[in-house]
């Protein structure tokens, strides 16, 4: 565990986009945090995304926001997540889960920093840092076609990988 921590001490002041893998339960977001709490960005808001929580056409709406009229029931423009983020960390918890849509439209945010709000004509601009986690192989994903490896080498800039709880027995009790 004293790695992990050196690498979110050398990962902190940068604005590189890190990949956080380990099992359920091993503190992946603490992790996260402790790199925002670190970095230039820690006076700014984290926002903490858990891309299960959300079906696809609500995470996209989540993410992006809307305009007014862009489906049933969008009776006003509403800012995204990202908007929200912008200049702060944006965390996003088992990335493994996105459907192909959204990780595509997340490349692109990745790529260019821009997105367009759901129904939305105009492109807006983040800066938002993104730290995402998975507790599943990201790279068996690729080599299965259910994650696209551009968005997998966009995500893994600066991989952690979070030993499980079973070789960090005595941190049980911390954790707790």
């Amino acid at each position: 565990i004293l790695e992990v921590f050196e690498k979110v001490r050398k990962v902190a002041p940068t604005d590189s986009t890190v990949l956080i893998e380990g099992e359920s339960g091993t503190g992946k977001e603490l992790f996260a945090r402790a790199i925002h709490a670190h970095s230039r960005r820690s006076l700014i808001q984290f926002i903490a995304v858990d891309c299960c929580t959300f079906s696809s056409n609500l995470l996209e709406s989540e993410l992006f926001g809307h305009v007014k009229g862009a489906f049933t029931g969008a009776v006003g423009d509403r800012r995204g997540i990202f908007e929200m983020a912008d200049r702060g960390t944006l965390f996003l918890d088992e990335v493994a889960n996105l459907n192909m849509e959204i990780q595509g439209k997340l490349l692109r945010v990745m790529e260019s920093r821009e997105y367009k709000p759901v129904g939305g004509a105009v492109s807006k601009k983040t800066d938002a840092r993104i730290i995402a986690a998975t507790n599943m192989d990201l790279k068996a994903k690729v080599e299965d076609g259910s994650f696209r490896e551009d968005l997998f080498y966009r995500m893994n800039v600066f991989p952690i990988l979070i030993p499980s709880l079973r070789e960090r027995r005595d941190d049980i009790p911390r954790l707790a």
